[in-house]
């Protein structure tokens, strides 16, 4: 690992238990590292779980956009780097960049965290934290912000999913990344096969709970991006879009 005020890596090696069944990093995965490395960063810079707790305040995750050149491969070695890009009196965002052995990008990310009240659990001001939360001259990030996304059309597909133990977090909340698995399950090994995520947008609007099924709908237009959302209640809980790739095949 390596830190520096505004900046910070974490080096991993990717084991064959943790890659998808192209032998490759999955999307689910990279999620969870770039939580767990904002979590790090947060912790190093005093604006993590042990300073928040003191103020009743936690930490959100909004947003997540992710755009894709590549992915490690079964025991490759690559590091994620961090950094606060700015705040304002509502978000705070952080962007990443995924690095392999050599230096170069394989992937990049922009992350938009909400501080929020823990009694009210209403939005509050992630300023209140002090000059950390406003780096000077922070790194360029290249990702542009999360895709707004329109209500779906009624010719969407449409499945029901169920949450359970496996599903949540130590708050009794369904985990943000099985999310991820249950819209990612919707498409079949073949499809996968023969194509692999460019960019991956997820917003998270409302929390799920345990034993609680939603609605996973789902459409692709024939520019190969996909809307997909997670509906509870009639209410979109979380909403997604993925931008396609064919694969090369000889």
């Amino acid at each position: 690992m390596t830190e520096q005020t505004n900046y910070y890596s974490h080096t991993y090696d990717l084991t064959a238990g943790e890659c998808n069944a192209e032998g490759l990093m999955p999307v689910t995965l990279l999620t969870a590292r770039i939580i767990e490395v904002a979590t790090e960063h947060a912790n190093r810079l005093g604006i993590g779980y042990s300073t928040l707790v003191k103020l009743n305040l936690a930490w959100v995750l909004s947003r997540v956009s992710i755009e894709i050149d590549a992915l490690p491969g079964i025991n490759e070695r690559y590091t994620l780097h961090t950094w606060i890009e700015s705040t304002n009196r509502l978000f705070s965002e952080r962007c990443f960049r995924l690095t392999g052995p050599d230096g170069r990008d394989m992937a990049r990310a922009r992350t938009t965290w909400a501080a929020i009240d823990m009694s009210t659990r209403r939005a509050a001001n992630p300023g209140v934290l002090g000059d950390v939360m406003f780096p000077e001259n922070p790194p360029v990030c290249t990702v542009a912000p999360a895709r707004r996304m329109g209500a779906l059309p009624d010719s969407a597909a449409t499945e029901v999913c169920t949450f359970r133990y496996c599903d949540l977090d130590f708050n009794r909340h369904v985990n943000t990344v099985r999310y991820i698995d249950k819209i990612l399950n919707h498409w079949t090994l073949d499809w996968f096969d023969r194509n692999s995520i460019g960019r991956f947008d997820i917003s998270f609007h409302h929390e799920c709970h345990y034993d609680e099924n939603v609605d996973l709908r789902v459409f692709t237009d024939d520019s190969s991006l996909s809307m997909c959302e997670l509906v509870r209640n009639g209410v979109r809980a979380v909403g997604a879009m993925i931008s396609w790739r064919k694969k090369i095949t000889e």
